[in-house]
């Protein structure tokens, strides 16, 4: 089922005053995606209702491979509510058809792990340019309400004639931005950053990017958009005071999150423990991290601190009398980083690897 037009299914049939249930043949809850199935000894043929232990079912008519259920005894009002929903989504589901293929064809590229062959076909089908450079700059937009991600982008970005919105599903769009004028890839950072700053201000919607490698063909995009999604997923977990993720300088934030929980508590606590509790309080902790922040400056992060070099000496130099670690030097200082970062790897699990 196309997560596109499942996305605007949801969102239309959120609105009637009845809550209702969209599953797939199996019996397998869709709408919402909460891993439920429903067992029905013979589902309804298409237009038909069925009632059974409490609920009612009625098969699409326009998309045969969804049931709608609503939970309340047979009754003309629920009857009329199903028949609603579907004449909802036979209408979306003509809109997908008409004007959407396209889209669609974009999201197969970015979303599935084709085949030369496939990507041969697609390309051709649909007049896609499959040899010109593109990176993917994934949108995310976490509190969306009355806007779609995909017309945000449309209406507020400056896009090139190459350049490609795609519609990922209500809260996410991806950018497909023909980098052959860009000289590095940073650029495509600042444009981010630009575009954010855009939004901001006319919609007040906050917004959060990932940006891939640049993908030399259209054999690669599905590699781009993978790295702008995983670049959102460790952003927000190792840099969660940013915005805008560039994969390819998340060197750190990579290759900490490949680390077990375990392995990352484990050294983790080397350094954070019961006997370091009294020391690395918010006060030194505060002063580390901006330390860090300054490139190991001291003049300039005891300015940033308000505080008399002496004293920030003096707080590193305790740093170095209870631990070892000469924090003023590079390699003592990384070692720092790494296992200070090490404790927001129990979020690991909670994202794909």
């Amino acid at each position: 089922m196309d997560a596109y037009l499942l996305s605007h299914i949801q969102h239309t049939i959120d609105k009637l005053s009845v809550r209702i249930t969209v599953l797939d043949r199996n019996g397998r809850s869709l709408i919402p995606d909460d891993g439920i199935t429903y067992t029905v000894a013979s589902w309804p043929g298409a237009g038909e209702y069925l009632s059974q232990d409490g609920r009612v079912y009625f098969s699409c008519t326009s998309v045969p491979d969804l049931i709608l259920m609503v939970t309340g005894e047979d009754s003309p009002r629920l009857r009329d509510m199903l028949c609603l929903a579907d004449s909802f989504i036979a209408a979306l589901s003509d809109a997908d058809s008409a004007g959407n293929d396209i889209q669609g064809a974009y999201r197969k590229l970015l979303q599935n792990d084709l085949s030369p062959t496939e990507i041969e076909t697609l390309t051709d089908e649909f007049a896609i340019d499959p040899s010109f450079a593109r990176s993917v700059l994934l949108f995310y937009f976490p509190q969306i309400a009355d806007h779609d991600a995909a017309d945000i982008l449309n209406e507020y970005l400056p896009v090139s004639e190459r350049d490609v919105v795609v519609s990922i599903d209500r809260h996410t769009a991806a950018l497909l931005k023909d980098v052959s004028a860009v000289e590095e890839i940073d650029e495509l950072k600042q444009y981010a950053y630009a575009a954010r700053e855009e939004v901001m201000e006319d919609i007040a919607l906050p917004m959060t990017v990932g940006i891939g490698d640049v993908a030399a063909d259209a054999h690669a995009l599905h590699q781009s958009y993978r790295q702008s999604r995983r670049a959102i997923e460790i952003g927000r977990i190792f840099k969660n005071q940013e915005s805008v993720y560039l994969y390819s300088s998340m060197l750190i934030e990579r290759f900490l999150s490949g680390l077990s929980a375990e392995t990352a508590e484990h050294y983790h606590n080397l350094l954070f423990n019961e006997n370091t509790d009294k020391l690395f309080n918010a006060e030194m902790l505060s002063t580390i991290d901006m330390f860090f922040k300054k490139d190991l400056n001291l003049s300039d992060t005891a300015r940033q601190l308000y505080i008399h070099r002496n004293t920030l000496v003096y707080r590193l130099d305790k740093v170095q009398r209870q631990i070892g670690l000469n924090l003023r030097k590079f390699e003592d200082a990384v070692t720092f980083k790494l296992l200070m970062e090490m404790e927001k790897c129990k979020d690991n699990l909670m994202i794909e690897k």
